[in-house]
């Protein structure tokens, strides 16, 4: 039976530096997708990610953070099973 899809905070640090984050469980392989403060990023374009296996994803920029704020990082994604 297929896993349920999750969509979850990514799971790393958003201070304009970090470029890697994880997911809770190992993902299925292409069924990733990105959203920073709500907004779908493109994987192929400069503001997407790279998926990195496992439960690793590495963004192509880091999210931004400032006094008081942050990207927010969320993913969706099928878990591995």
């Amino acid at each position: 039976m297929a896993s349920a899809p999750v969509i979850e905070p990514l799971l790393g640090a958003v201070n304009s530096v970090n470029l890697v984050f994880e997911t809770t469980v190992d993902y299925r392989p292409g069924s990733v997708q990105v959203f920073s403060n709500g907004q779908l990023k493109t994987k192929p374009l400069g503001d997407g990610w790279v998926e990195l296996g496992g439960r690793k994803i590495r963004m192509k920029e880091a999210p931004l953070a400032g006094p008081g704020w942050a990207d927010v990082m969320s993913v969706y994604y099928i878990p591995l099973s």
